[in-house]
């Protein structure tokens, strides 16, 4: 089983959303329980009060043995397929968590947390403490104990990879003399896509489950390059962000992640690009700034701006 944690940086500069998947070796009824039993939630979260299983439920959660290490929340929603809540820690500004569990056969489930901050300094805490808990819950699912490593180490490492992933995404912006649900279209689905996307090659292939969770994948064979990731959030017509992997013949680079904003602008749009990787130095974003540009240019082209 792959133990590894998927990341991603999506929102915006002060809203940013951290993403993170994982998968586990559990029924989706054992992954569920484990994240709203208070007696379970203890082996790897914290000693929780309240009720975390039902809308309107509040509980607060003591997350270590210091008395202030405590968190406050209340259940938004909550089904079989996962939950979300508000959350406040230490009177920060409230927050969200959504939780999303999906069955990849009887016994592995995959686990998609996804925590939308209000205070974007807190990112790489936030990334270094879910990563924690999240490999501590292997072990409580009954992982090996090889699985979890030490727990300390397991934040550490996680804290100094969401601060280069947060380092400087590349940002930038496109005009667009189309309204907002032309542009939805053209980034959400197949047909939309193929109008626009690489559109100076020939052998382009598009597919799209535009669901939470569904995923995209283009190809272009001739030049050896296949573009896949998740979808992370739809919310149409102004906001979609998805995981971007790229692979042209090398090894991928994991964890990044695409955010795209569409705001009304007069009779046209505004399109807000926010792509984040785990860059090191400004060569990534340097490279992928000109392929944006090129890209934005034939959406431009295509709605017959």
């Amino acid at each position: 089983m792959d133990d590894t944690i998927r990341r991603a940086l999506t929102g915006a500069a002060d809203r940013p959303a951290l993403t993170f998947r994982r998968t586990y070796r559990a029924s989706p009824g054992q992954v569920r329980d484990a994240c709203t039993n208070p007696e379970r939630l203890a082996r790897w979260l914290g000693q929780v009060e309240g009720g975390p299983g039902a809308p309107g439920e509040a509980f607060t959660a003591t997350l270590s043995e210091d008395p202030d290490d405590t968190a406050s929340g209340r259940v938004r929603s909550c089904s079989s397929e996962g939950f979300s809540v508000t959350w406040a820690w230490q009177g920060e500004a409230e927050s969200t968590i959504s939780v999303r569990i999906a069955a990849l056969d009887e016994q592995t489930t995959e686990l998609t947390l996804d925590h939308r901050l209000a205070e974007p300094d807190h990112a790489a805490g936030y990334g270094g403490g879910w990563e924690q808990c999240l490999h501590a819950l292997a072990r409580a699912l009954g992982g090996p104990a090889t699985t979890a490593g030490d727990d300390e180490a397991v934040e550490a490492a996680a804290v100094g990879q969401w601060r280069t992933i947060a380092r400087a995404p590349l940002e930038l912006t496109q005009r667009l003399d189309a309204p907002p649900e032309r542009v939805w279209a053209a980034f959400a689905t197949a047909d939309g896509l193929r109008s626009w996307w690489w559109r100076h090659w020939d052998d382009v292939s598009v597919e799209v489950d535009a669901r939470i969770g569904g995923g995209y994948r283009i190809e272009a064979p001739g030049a050896g390059i296949t573009l896949h990731g998740t979808y992370l959030a739809l919310e149409a017509p102004g906001h979609l962000a998805f995981t971007w992997e790229w692979e042209d013949g090398e090894n991928s680079v994991p964890d990044e992640a695409v955010d795209v904003r569409i705001m009304p602008d007069g009779a046209g749009s505004l399109v807000r690009v926010r792509h984040s990787g785990p860059w090191a130095d400004d060569a990534p974003a340097d490279s992928y700034r000109q392929g944006w540009e090129f890209t934005l240019g034939q959406l431009r082209e295509s709605l017959g701006a």
